[in-house]
């Protein structure tokens, strides 16, 4: 795993770094677009069992936008390989959906750039992709994301197209099959399984996406996926006669988004436990709104020193009910204000606000790393304290 902390010359001036699927969520908030952040970790988690067993070519998407789905894509390429954007782009006449082809471009570009220093494994094409040729392509992709047109015969056009220069056993997801607003793509999908029968085989279906694999393989991948991601669940069901995995439940959080990046998704409290608290009193009392300060003992039990500044790490609270349900998430923090290496021990006067109605409540006491996560969130164990306000 990277170090979690990124440090700017001899002292913590930089801000703390976030990993690249915490970044890649909050672009969400950003980017323009239909694509669902729950696809692309279920991209990622299939991607993670083929490149285990040794496929890792390049990438190609069909129908970028703004290139929100296609960042994740490009995070699937193997070492060295390329991303294929294909699109319309300043072919596309303005309409109300999409704007300015040509401002959407510009808007792709800059928007991978976000995440990749450089473009050199780009290949952008402004084409139709009905116009393109199969054989004018190396057949070394080991993922195709299918989400162009949706008429049937552009579905079929590109569904054939991908498949064409698909590496046995590589993936491909389908945009809208189930999306009763474009029939065209169902139709387009269940002719090429007339047409084209053992070429591709459903994995899964969730989040709008349906993933293929294509043929011949002898990886069972949900076998596989089952056995590498036991905690994520599905339901079972058949498509094509085939059986195939349901996802519903975000699969957001079932990871460690911090410890997880595109090749290697881990599940939460996979990492270990990375702070234990120890406070000095498992019970304390107070009058209604009363604050007061709490000692309690924060040790480093990670691998990383926890750096220390203002607004970084911060030693706070989630205030519960006597039966544990959430009172109030957010609370004051106590920021370590000096670095607290591995193993290290630091005393911390954690404030708490006492609420203003009488009662028994209990306080869970938690680590920030502001603007990134809870430790909670992430499977590291919390601590309970009792509180009577009386």
């Amino acid at each position: 795993m990277e170090a979690w902390w990124r440090f700017g010359d001899e002292s913590y001036t930089e801000a703390v770094q976030r990993s690249f699927l915490q970044s890649y969520l909050a672009a969400f908030q950003r980017i323009e677009g239909w694509f669902s952040y729950d696809a692309g970790l279920m991209f990622m988690a299939y991607n993670q069992l083929i490149r285990g067993a040794g496929i890792a070519g390049d990438v190609l998407e069909i129908g970028v936008y703004h290139g929100l789905s296609s960042i994740a894509v490009a995070a699937l390429r193997g070492p060295g390989r390329k991303l294929y954007a294909i699109d319309l782009f300043e072919e596309l006449q303005s309409n109300e959906a999409y704007g300015s082809g040509a401002s959407y471009r510009k808007f792709f570009e800059q928007n991978i750039q976000s995440f990749y220093a450089s473009l050199d494994f780009l290949v952008t094409i402004a084409q139709a992709s009905g116009q393109l040729k199969a054989e004018e392509f190396p057949r070394t992709f080991s993922f195709c994301h299918v989400d162009g047109g949706h008429s049937s015969e552009e579905t079929f056009d590109d569904l054939k197209f991908a498949s064409d220069i698909l590496l046995p056993g590589g993936l491909l997801a389908l945009d809208d099959y189930f999306n009763p607003q474009h029939p065209g793509v169902c139709e387009g999908a269940v002719e090429f399984l007339r047409r084209q029968e053992g070429v591709l085989k459903p994995l899964a279906i969730g989040f709008n996406k349906v993933l293929f694999q294509r043929l011949p393989s002898s990886l069972d991948l949900n076998a596989d996926f089952s056995k590498t991601f036991p905690t994520v669940q599905h339901l079972d069901s058949t498509m094509w006669k085939t059986p195939v995995f349901l996802f519903g439940t975000p699969l957001r959080s079932y990871f460690d988004l911090y410890a997880s990046g595109p090749e290697r998704l881990v599940p939460l409290g996979a990492a270990g436990t990375r702070a234990t608290f120890s406070p000095e009193k498992a019970k304390v009392s107070a009058g209604p709104g009363k604050t007061f300060a709490l000692p309690v003992t924060v040790k480093n039990t990670s691998v990383d020193t926890f750096p220390g500044g203002d607004r970084v790490l911060g030693l706070s609270y989630h205030l519960l009910s006597e039966q544990g349900k959430p009172v109030q998430h957010d609370n004051a923090r106590c920021y370590l204000k000096t670095a607290l290496e591995p193993g290290r021990e630091a005393k911390v006067n954690l404030r708490i606000d006492a609420p203003p109605g009488p009662g028994r409540y209990q306080v869970e006491i938690d680590l920030v790393w502001e603007g990134v996560m809870w430790f909670k969130d992430v499977g590291n164990p919390t601590c309970l304290v009792e509180l009577e306000v009386s």
